[in-house]
């Protein structure tokens, strides 16, 4: 990968993620917090709110359809989804429910699919 395409390639996660962003507004959430991280190693991308949940989203987005977005979620990621959570959980002073969601976007800026998994995954296991 050259770095036009990899500027290119962030140009459209940053892109998806708002796209994403506008998507949970359009439904009901309230983003909480958006690019939320936890050192240099932990980054949840979008925190939203709707009821009494607090919904921790990962955003993938792909160009083509050569993989599918969720696919690109190992379980180390998902550890890493799960530890942010739970530290951004502890620092609120009222008790929420919880969830893990993953949000794909395929396509183009201009022409895209955008799908919503609630409750895409538990926590992985010790």
């Amino acid at each position: 990968m050259n770095s036009k395409s990899g500027e290119s390639n962030r140009e459209w996660g940053k892109q998806a993620e708002k796209i994403a962003c506008d998507y949970l507004i359009t439904h009901g959430y309230t983003v909480r917090e958006t690019n939320w991280r936890v050192g240099n190693t932990i980054e949840i991308d979008i925190i939203a709110e709707k009821g009494n949940i607090i919904i921790f989203v990962e955003v993938k987005a792909r160009k083509g359809d050569y993989m599918l977005p969720a696919e690109a979620i190992d379980e180390k990621k998902m550890r890493k989804i799960v530890k942010g959570g739970d530290i951004y959980l502890r620092g609120l002073k009222h008790p929420y429910e919880y969830r893990l969601d993953i949000i794909t976007i395929t396509g183009t800026p201009e022409h895209y699919e955008i799908r919503h998994i609630p409750d895409a995954f538990l926590p992985p296991l010790s």
